[in-house]
């Protein structure tokens, strides 16, 4: 950028993310100073196995699956119609995990060789004919389909897929392969006190011994790693959008209080990404679903958005971490992913470039332009910081990073439709749709319709935008400045460098009416580095405005109490965020000598809480003066229950780190501290496995893993020894 701004303790606020996106979690630790934990989720970007698309097509397939609740065996069938293109000795699908297969070809057997990776079957495929492909299977996947069990008793509760990235084969004899497209219909069977819910259109639902059958079914052709199912204990409320496209929010029983939190703006963001895109939605229905434990934020299934369930929440929780970016982020990959599909990696940013950009659209219908035009800036930020590092790619590189994928790609798009103009951008973009549905495209699919429509050359915005290895900062900042709102935002910007007094006056005028949120935030962040009397009237007058946004900046930008700020820090214990509430207890506990009494106050205000604060209050109380052990004993207990596996994988590693720091795993929590390590959320496990191997270094902590360890089954006695060094 044009200037060197002070260092400043500016806390971006969580809006959510996408399946590559970021978000921030919020928990204090045992030195009581706040932590900022970012986690980058990422996506694998492609996914193409050697291809047979020149020999054969596969049309149709219908999956008759069997999910057993004491098992994570898979057991089933599956048949493909399928046209032979050229003459072929043999054909192939992709299949990991098998330990048992039969196949038939137009209902005889056939020869075929599994090698672990794929099914081959040899037969003399000619040109022109239609063949039945029949394969009966067994399978136990070690990844892409996740069986979740909450209470450990040996019974998953809950079941979900993630094909990107980690690949449908692993469960079903499929294609990997994105650029063959498939009709599905699916028959599963399951536990009769489960829901099923997968793509299509729900055609029956029928009981059988101790289970349901559940046929779902899709009208138009998608790619195998789009292919989804959630199974659980799930309730929905259904609404029609505009255009009369049935929308179905699923929850989990009992937890209604979470829906509109969670989906309170589904439908606005539905209606207006099918207005602003111009072409109507292209499935069936659309179905959203959280999941326990998920891999990232969220994945655009074909019709049928799995997202994690830590958006999942109650009013409070929502204000924290929002859902909208990840709602409408991953509703906009169901025309770009979906609809059309990248032939390879180096066109990924068609799908999570406009993914990103019209996200970023939605939040702009719903929060206004200069909310729009601030994270554009954020974004340039990001990559210009990237670019400087030397870390920075082409956007068409097959290789690049979610960054560059993301938020580069978007910005690309927002540069275009300032080139061209937004009427030839949005024409574009629905000529493109249109003539390439349900199949796949590469950059050129797009840019040869922008060019057709606008009259424009764009081999110079090709170059800068897409094939140049740096992300072009300064035109992205000559495109920012043409917005009026963004020259006042620079101009406030820039007093990152000026002492207090010289930017008192455009502190004072930022909030007059009518105030432009975005541009608080911005001076709450630069007055934390001010020690200047007159900042906390400033700051007072910030709180006065009751948005949640800025009150988090004001209490997680403070260091200490004083005088000037006590009430104002003091009046946010009830705030309408778990994150101000839990930063202002740190602050006024740290501050006070009657610890208990400011516990106590604390606790009198608050008719919710979520685990973290819980785990907080418990953490100080047990730190805590004037509580005698009868009382403190229970507290224990219950922060020691927050590592079990019901709960969210942020909850149980700020647990551990709790627990650790106090000296108080219990044998249960080294239990829970093992099976963390054997968990499938990489991040997850990574943390524990080294929390792991450093309390195995001490008596106590071997005494107790050393223990446990039979507790395991054999396989994962030999993983856990593993990971120790043991073997």
């Amino acid at each position: 950028m044009n200037y060197e701004p002070k260092k400043l303790i500016k806390v971006k606020l969580p809006q959510g993310s996408s399946s590559c996106g970021t978000s921030f979690v919020f928990f204090a630790s045992m030195k009581w100073t706040l932590l900022i934990t970012l986690f980058t989720l990422f996506i694998a970007t492609s996914q193409n196995t050697s291809s047979q698309l020149n020999v054969v097509d596969f049309e149709t397939a219908k999956v008759d699956i069997l999910l057993d609740e004491n098992s994570t065996e898979v057991k089933g069938n599956v048949t493909y119609r399928i046209n032979i293109l050229n003459d072929t000795p043999s054909i192939f699908l992709d299949a990991k995990n098998l330990v048992s297969y039969t196949a038939t070809l137009n209902n005889k057997e056939v020869k075929v060789i599994y090698n672990g990776e794929t099914i081959t079957i040899q037969h003399p495929f000619k040109s022109g004919t239609s063949q039945q492909l029949h394969v009966s299977f067994t399978s136990y996947p070690s990844k892409a389909m996740y069986h979740i069990d909450e209470d450990d008793d040996r019974k998953w509760d809950q079941l979900w897929t993630q094909g990107q990235g980690k690949y449908t084969s692993n469960w079903l004899p499929s294609i990997d392969n994105m650029n063959d497209k498939i009709t599905w219909s699916l028959q599963i069977t399951a536990p009769d006190d489960k829901t099923v819910i997968a793509n299509g259109k729900l055609e029956k639902m029928q009981p059988s011994t101790s289970q349901k059958i559940w046929t779902y079914q899709m009208e138009n052709p998608m790619s195998s790693y789009l292919l989804a199912i959630a199974v659980g204990d799930y309730q929905v409320k259904k609404e029609i959008s505009l255009s009369g496209v049935p929308l179905e929010f699923y929850y989990y029983a009992g937890q209604e209080f979470k829906v509109d939190p969670t989906y309170h703006n589904s439908r606005k963001i539905f209606d207006f990404l099918e207005n602003e895109i111009g072409v109507s939605y292209p499935w069936q229905n659309y179905k959203q679903v959280p999941v326990k434990d998920f891999l990232y934020s969220g994945m655009e299934n074909t019709g049928l958005t799995i997202f994690n369930d830590q958006f999942f929440t109650d009013e409070l929780g929502a204000n924290d971490r929002s859902y909208i970016n990840v709602n409408a982020h991953e509703l906009a990959h169901q025309w770009f992913g979906d609809l059309v599909t990248e032939t390879d990696a180096k066109h990924h940013w068609l799908h999570e470039g406009f993914a990103s950009y019209y996200a970023l659209l939605a939040e702009k219908h719903l929060y206004g332009n200069s909310y729009f035009q601030i994270q554009l800036y954020e974004y340039a930020e990001a990559l210009n910081e990237q670019t400087s590092k030397g870390k920075s790619t082409a956007l068409l590189d097959p290789k690049a990073n979610s960054l560059t994928f993301y938020q580069h790609g978007a910005w690309a798009l927002h540069a275009l439709k300032d080139k061209v103009g937004a009427f030839s951008f949005r024409e574009s973009v629905t000529r493109y749709l249109l003539k390439n549905k349900f199949k796949n495209v590469d950059t050129s699919s797009f840019l040869d319709v922008v060019e057709e429509v606008s009259k424009e050359d764009l081999t110079e915005f090709t170059t800068t935008w897409l094939t140049s290895d740096v992300f072009p900062t300064a035109e992205a900042l000559k495109i920012l400045r043409k917005e009026p709102i963004m020259e006042q935002y620079f101009q406030l910007a820039a007093r990152r460098i000026s002492t207090f007094d010289e930017s008192y006056n455009s502190y004072q005028e930022t909030l007059q009416k009518p105030v432009e949120i975005e541009f608080v935030k911005e001076m709450v962040a630069q007055l934390s580095i001010h020690d200047n009397i007159k900042k906390y009237d400033l700051l007072k007058q910030a709180a006065a405005l009751k948005n949640v946004e800025v009150n988090q900046l004001i209490v997680l930008s403070t260091q200490e109490l004083n005088e000037y700020n006590r009430d104002l820090i003091s009046g946010m214990l009830n705030d309408p965020s778990y994150v101000t509430r839990e930063a202002a207890l740190f602050l006024l506990w740290n501050d006070s000598l009657e610890k208990r009494e400011v516990l106590e106050n604390a606790k009198s205000q608050w008719s919710e809480v979520n685990p973290t604060l819980d785990m907080s209050w418990n953490v100080l109380a047990l730190n805590s003066t004037g509580y005698s052990n009868e009382e403190l004993l229970p507290l224990l207990i219950r922060l020691q229950s927050y590592t079990g596996a019901q709960y969210s994988t942020e909850t149980r590693t700020a647990a551990f780190d709790y627990l650790i720091n106090l000296n108080a795993m219990s044998q249960q929590n080294y239990k829970d501290l093992m099976q963390a390590s054997l968990h499938h959320v990489w991040r997850f496990y990574e943390n524990a496995r080294g929390i792991l191997k450093a309390q195995y270094k001490r008596k106590d902590g071997k005494f107790f893993i050393n223990n446990a360890l039979t507790d395991f089954e054999i396989s994962n006695q030999q993983k856990l020894k593993k990971i120790l060094g043991l073997n």
